[in-house]
């Protein structure tokens, strides 16, 4: 049996990369070539790259819907008085610019908290994925919020995984990810 040299996983007998946390597997066919890839390289020839990858969108996009359906229903309480007066000017300011910031900000804590308490939202739950430090512990406060600081607009969060992907020899990381030393793993 041959176990993953980064976190101790046991590895199936054909194994290119650690199934659990990504890592090349040394002695590999494919482990010395991947190694030196940079992570859109490694999307282009790995299918369980493209597939993490399809899990970590998909799991954001169950996260997405389930914050924004709640924050929905407060919204629409909280703009009711603002229809019955008459008041749009008003609320046409307080729900493009202030409300919007605000909205923002509850998304970025809401998967701070979820990955600095239990390691994971409720979307990586569904594809028990992970967020995992160097030793193998869940982020803290600080490392899950800075990692998480780019969904605050999706354009920051678009070039977040860019810049991961191109300046990493892995798939697992955004550059918020890199600074802060975490990487989302499967459990």
């Amino acid at each position: 049996m041959a176990f993953c040299s980064h976190c101790g996983k046991e590895l199936p007998p054909s194994a290119t990369f650690c199934p659990s946390c990504g890592t090349p597997v040394a002695g590999g066919e494919a482990a010395p070539a991947t190694g030196a890839l940079s992570g859109f390289e490694t999307l282009t020839k790995d299918q369980k790259a493209q597939e993490y990858w399809v899990q970590r969108f998909v799991a954001f996009i169950i996260d997405a819907a389930i914050v924004y359906f709640v924050l929905l229903v407060i919204t629409l309480v909280i703009a009711i008085p603002f229809v019955f007066t008459g008041a749009f000017v008003t609320a046409g300011f307080f729900f493009g610019g202030i409300f919007t910031v605000l909205w923002g900000l509850i998304f970025v804590l809401y998967f701070t908290v979820a990955e600095s308490t239990s390691g994971a939202s409720i979307g990586k739950r569904v594809f028990n994925l992970k967020v995992v430090t160097k030793t193998g512990s869940y982020p803290n406060f600080v490392e899950a919020f800075v990692r998480n600081v780019s969904k605050i607009y999706w354009l920051l969060l678009l070039l977040d995984v860019i810049i991961g992907l191109a300046l990493s020899h892995g798939y697992q990381q955004k550059y918020s990810d890199s600074m802060m030393g975490t990487k989302v793993v499967h459990t």
